[in-house]
């Protein structure tokens, strides 16, 4: 029997959003992946967009070392 459940992790807690009756008490094996994919990477078109108006515009904001900030021209 393969059930598929949902719920949260809590250290080695996990607590399930609903209860899965017909394996109640018995030994189980669990599988974890988040549930929601992580879309932070940006596709290669999104990267080159950024980059070239990056490269267009410049940096925003000052310049920092160890002296004072410069702003660029």
């Amino acid at each position: 029997m393969i059930e598929s459940a949902t719920g949260i992790l809590h250290g080695h807690i996990i607590s399930l959003d609903t209860a899965v009756p017909p394996l109640e008490g018995k030994r189980v094996r669990v599988l974890l992946e988040p549930e929601y994919e992580d879309n932070t990477r940006l596709s290669n078109e999104a990267q080159h967009e950024l980059w070239s108006a990056w490269l267009q515009r410049g940096p925003q904001g000052p310049i920092e070392d160890s002296e004072e900030p410069e702003f660029p021209l």
